[in-house]
C-alpha cells in the first residue's frame, strides 16, 4: 500500500525529527515534569518487589559493565537496552505507574529515553523533549488501531505494542536522529513489538514486564536505527503483515493518529494515579468514595453492591480468589472493600493484599460482579448498593479514563509530590526531596548528574 504523502511513521518521524524543544509549549513540558516525577518514583519505589529483583538477577547474573546506563536504585550499569528493561520493569511492577500514551507511557518512554540520554550524555532539555516524542507517538499509534479499549478487546496489551513505538520515539529523540532514521527506528520497532493479556488468567509477571521488555525494544530500535538498518515504512499501512493487518483485522486509522499533530502532543492522555490498582477500577473508587463522604458509609452499613460491567471489564477485574499484590490489583470487588475500609486506597492496602483479615473478608464477599454486554468498557460500570436499612442507591461510575488524575480531574503538582514521598518513604525523606529538585530543575539541566544522583539513592545494593 503507497502513501504519498507519506506512510503514517514517516509522517510522524518527520514531524518529530524536526521539532525543536523551543517550540514544546510551557505548559507541555510542565505537565510532563510531573509525570517524569511519578514515574521515577514509582520505579524506585518498585526496586524492592520479587519480579523487579528477578529481572535485575536474569540481566546481571551474565552482565555488568563499569559504563552504560544506570539500573535505578541499585549500583549497577547495564548496556541501555537493558537498563530500560529492568527499569521499566520496576517503574511498573506494581501497576502505580502513569497511563495513557500507548497504554502505559512513563513506564514504557522514560526508562528508554533516561538510559539513551544518559549513555550519550544529554541534557535535560533533550530528555524531557524525548519523554513527550515518546508520550505523543505512542498515544498515535494507538489510535491508528483505534484506540485503547479497541486494543484491549482484542486481547492485546497496549503497554507491550505500541510501547515500543513509544519507547523508540524516544530513543530516537535523545539520539537527533533524522528523519529517515527516525523512521526506520519506528519500523524496526513494530518489527518486533508485542504483548497479550493472556497474564490475566493465572497473574503471570509478564504483565509486570511488557512496559520494559517495550523499552527495550525502543532503545535497540533506535540504536540499529542509527547504525543504519532500516525499518519497513509502512509497518502499520503494509497489506500482508502490517499491523493493520495482523493486530486489526486489516483496519487501520491513520486519520485518528495525526489529528492535530503538532498542537496536541497527548502529554494530558497519561493519566497519574492516585490508586494502586488497575485504572479500570478508578471511576468506580472515585464514586464509592464520594458516596462514603456524601453520606458517612461505613462497611456495616453495607448490605451488598452489585457491579454491572462490559465484558472486557469484567474479564479484566474480577479475579477471586485473591493470593498476590497482581489479583488484588486486578479485582474491582477488593478496590471497593479497601475503599469501604480505609478511606483511601494507597500502596499499602495492596502490597501485601488484606483479604484474610476477617472484616476485610466479609465485606469483599458483599460485593458482585455481573455482565452486561452492552456496556463498552470507556462507559464504565454501574454501581447498585443496597444499605441494611432497606434503601438502594443505583450509580453510574462514569468513564474510568476521565476518572481522578486525568486531564479532566488532574493532580496538582502538589498531589504528585505527596505521591512520590508517599511511595519513597521506605527510603527516607532525602530520597524523595532530592528526587522532586531535579525534576523540577530539569528543563535547565546542563546534563543528567543531579537527577542521576537521586535515582542512586536509597539503592538497594544487589
Amino acid at each position: 500500500m503507497t502513501d504519498t504523502e507519506g506512510s503514517l511513521t514517516e509522517r510522524l518521524a518527520a514531524h518529530w525529527a524536526g521539532l525543536p524543544f523551543d517550540e514544546i509549549p510551557a505548559e507541555v513540558v510542565g505537565r510532563v515534569k510531573d509525570n517524569i516525577l511519578d514515574t521515577l518514583a514509582v520505579a524506585l519505589a518498585g526496586v524492592r518487589t520479587e519480579e523487579a529483583r528477578r529481572v535485575r538477577a536474569a540481566l546481571t547474573s551474565v552482565q555488568q559493565t563499569g559504563s552504560g546506563s544506570l539500573v535505578w536504585g541499585t549500583p549497577f550499569l547495564l548496556p541501555p537496552s537493558h537498563a530500560a528493561l529492568a527499569n521499566g520493569t520496576s517503574a511498573h511492577a506494581r501497576d502505580f505507574d502513569d497511563g495513557g500514551g500507548p497504554g502505559h507511557a512513563g513506564s514504557t518512554v522514560l526508562p528508554a529515553a533516561l538510559a539513551v540520554a544518559e549513555a550519550t550524555g544529554a541534557d535535560g532539555r533533550t530528555l524531557i523533549a524525548a519523554t513527550i516524542a515518546g508520550y505523543d507517538i505512542g498515544y498515535r499509534t494507538l489510535q491508528a488501531l483505534g484506540g485503547f479499549a479497541a486494543h484491549t478487546d482484542r486481547g492485546w496489551h497496549s503497554s507491550g505494542t505500541m510501547g515500543s513505538f513509544a519507547a523508540a520515539a524516544a530513543g530516537a529523540k535523545a539520539l537527533g536522529l533524522d528523519a529517515e532514521r527516525f523512521a526506520d527506528a519506528l519500523g524496526i520497532a513494530g518489527s518486533f513489538t508485542g504483548g497479550v493479556w493472556a497474564f490475566i488468567d493465572d497473574g503471570a509477571w509478564t504483565k509486570r514486564i511488557h512496559p520494559g521488555k517495550a523499552g527495550e525494544t525502543g532503545v535497540d530500535a533506535a540504536l540499529l536505527a542509527r547504525a543504519g538498518i532500516t525499518g519497513p515504512r509502512h509497518i502499520f499501512e503494509a497489506e500482508w503483515g502490517g499491523l493493520f493487518a495482523v493486530y486489526n483485522g486489516g483496519q487501520g486509522h491513520p486519520e485518528q493518529a495525526l489529528h492535530d499533530l503538532g498542537a496536541d502532543f497527548n502529554v494530558a492522555t497519561a493519566y497519574i494515579k492516585p490508586y494502586a490498582c488497575c485504572r479500570g477500577s478508578h471511576s468506580t473508587i472515585d464514586t464509592v468514595l464520594a458516596l462514603i463522604q456524601e453520606r458517612d458509609v461505613k462497611p456495616e452499613h453495607v448490605r451488598h453492591i452489585s457491579i454491572t460491567a462490559g465484558e472486557t471489564a469484567v474479564n479484566m477485574l474480577s479475579i477471586d480468589p485473591i493470593h498476590t499484590v497482581f489479583d488484588a490489583q486486578f479485582s474491582l470487588p477488593y478496590a471497593v472493600t479497601i475503599a469501604l475500609h480505609n478511606r483511601s486506597v494507597g500502596l499499602d492496602q495492596f502490597d501485601p493484599p488484606r483479604i484474610d483479615e476477617p472484616g476485610i473478608r466479609a465485606t469483599f464477599q458483599k460485593i458482585s460482579m455481573h455482565v452486561d454486554s452492552s456496556i463498552q468498557l470507556e462507559d464504565g460500570p454501574r454501581l447498585a448498593v443496597e444499605f441494611t436499612d432497606g434503601e438502594t442507591v443505583t450509580l453510574p461510575a462514569g468513564n474510568p479514563t476521565t476518572a481522578k488524575g486525568s486531564a479532566q480531574n488532574p493532580l496538582s503538582h502538589a498531589e504528585v509530590v505527596d505521591k512520590a514521598e508517599a511511595v519513597l518513604a521506605p527510603y527516607g525523606h532525602e530520597v524523595a526531596r532530592d528526587l522532586v529538585r531535579a525534576v523540577e530543575n530539569l528543563d535547565d539541566a546542563p546534563d543528567l548528574s543531579e537527577l542521576l544522583r537521586a535515582l542512586r539513592a536509597g539503592r538497594q545494593g544487589e
